[in-house]
C-alpha cells in the first residue's frame, strides 16, 4: 500500500506492506484524514516520534476485515477511531477510565504507525460508528472536537467565569469558540486572520481582536473587562511565544488553559503566575460520542472549516500550505 512515511529526516510517500490485524483489530479502509499541527511538529522536528513512522490521526474510513474475537457487526461500517491505543486496562489511570493516561499507550500517528496511508489497523475498542449523517470529511473534526469538549471537562466553569478569551482560531480555536458559545459564556477571540476573525463572527464571538491591528493584546482585552481581564484565557496558537501574552490578559484569580501542543518548551512568567495566584489547566481528547453527537444535531457546524483538501501524494503540499497560509484553518487528504 501507499503510506506517509517520516523517516526522521523527510516526509516521503512510500510503498510499505498491507498491515496485518490480530484478533482484536479490524482493518480500515482509509477515506479521509485531517491534518494536524501535530503533524507538522513532528516534521518540523518539533515533537520527537519513533521513525520511520506513518503519520495521520484525525482519520475515518470503512472497516473491510474483523478479528478473529471482534464482532461481525463491525464489516462494512463507516467508523473513525480514538487514537490512543495498547491501553492495558490494569494500571492505575484505566482502573480509573482514564484511558487516554494509561501508562501503556500509544497514540497513532504519534507512537505507532497512523492512517495517511491506504489501510490501517486498529483494536475494535477504539472505534466510533459515524452516522450516515455526518460525511466522511466532516467526521475528520470528531478528535479535534472531542478534544475540545474536553477543555470545559477538566477545568470547571463557576458562577463567575463569564468571559473567556480564545487565543488563535484555527481548527481547535474555531471548535473551542462555538462550544463555549453553546455554554452561553461571552468570547473575546484573538487571531490574526480577518478571515479567521469574521469566521468566529458568524459562530457568535462578541469580541474580535487582529493581533496585527492591535499592538497590546492584554491592554485591549483588559479594556473589554472593565480593566480586570479576561476570566478564563484559552491558548490555541501552537505557538509557545503567545504564553506571555495568555497569562497577562487573565484576570487575578483566573484559569488559564492549555490546549496547544507546541513540541517544545514555552516561556511563562512563574512570578506574575503566582503574586496574581492563577490557575492552570491543561487537556487532550475526550468524550468521541459527545463531539459525534455535537455534530449530528448541528450544535456544531464544521463545513466552512474546511480550507483545502489534497490526495495523499501531495501531503508535502498540504503541509506546506497549513505552514504558509495565513487563513489555513484544516486541510484534508483524501485517501
Amino acid at each position: 500500500m501507499k503510506a506517509a512515511v517520516f523517516d526522521g529526516n523527510e516526509l516521503k510517500i512510500k510503498t510499505v506492506s498491507d498491515p496485518k490485524i490480530g484478533d482484536s483489530q479490524v482493518l480500515v479502509h482509509i477515506k479521509a484524514v485531517g491534518i494536524c499541527g501535530t503533524d507538522l511538529a513532528i516534521v518540523k522536528g518539533d515533537l520527537s516520534t519513533p521513525t520511520p513512522i506513518i503519520l495521520g490521526h484525525e482519520f475515518v474510513g470503512e472497516v473491510i476485515e474483523v478479528g478473529k474475537s471482534v464482532n461481525k457487526s463491525w464489516l462494512n461500517k463507516r467508523i473513525t477511531s480514538e487514537i490512543n491505543s495498547n491501553i492495558d486496562f490494569n494500571c492505575y489511570f484505566c482502573k480509573r477510565e482514564l484511558y487516554t493516561q494509561c501508562i501503556s499507550r500509544k497514540a497513532i500517528g504519534i507512537d505507532i504507525d497512523g492512517a495517511l496511508a491506504e489501510f490501517i489497523a486498529v483494536e475494535s475498542y477504539l472505534l466510533h460508528e459515524i452516522p450516515d449523517s455526518i460525511s466522511y470529511d466532516d467526521a475528520t473534526f470528531i478528535e479535534p472536537l472531542a478534544a475540545a469538549y474536553q477543555t470545559f471537562e477538566t477545568m470547571p466553569i463557576d458562577k463567575d467565569d463569564k468571559i473567556i478569551a480564545i487565543f488563535g482560531l484555527g481548527k481547535l480555536g474555531l471548535l473551542l469558540t462555538q462550544v463555549a458559545l453553546s455554554k452561553g459564556l461571552t468570547l473575546i477571540v484573538i487571531d490574526s486572520s480577518d478571515k479567521k476573525l469574521n469566521l468566529a463572527k458568524e459562530f457568535g464571538a462578541q469580541n474580535l481582536i487582529n493581533r496585527l491591528i492591535c499592538k497590546d493584546v492584554p491592554s485591549e482585552i483588559r479594556s473589554l473587562t472593565n480593566g480586570l481581564g479576561a476570566d478564563v484565557v484559552i491558548d490555541a496558537t501552537g505557538n509557545p511565544n503567545a504564553l506571555r501574552e495568555i497569562i497577562a490578559s487573565c484576570r487575578t484569580r483566573g484559569k488559564i488553559h492549555i490546549k496547544s501542543t507546541h513540541g517544545v518548551e514555552a516561556p511563562i512568567n512563574l512570578t506574575d503566575m503566582v503574586v496574581r495566584e492563577l490557575t492552570m489547566y491543561s487537556s487532550r481528547c475526550g468524550s468521541f460520542d459527545k463531539a459525534i453527537e455535537g455534530l449530528e444535531s448541528g450544535k456544531i457546524k464544521v463545513n466552512k472549516l474546511i480550507s483545502k483538501k489534497f490526495g495523499l501524494k501531495d501531503i508535502k503540499e498540504a503541509l506546506d500550505y497549513y505552514r504558509i497560509s495565513q487563513d489555513h484553518i484544516k486541510s484534508i487528504i483524501h485517501i
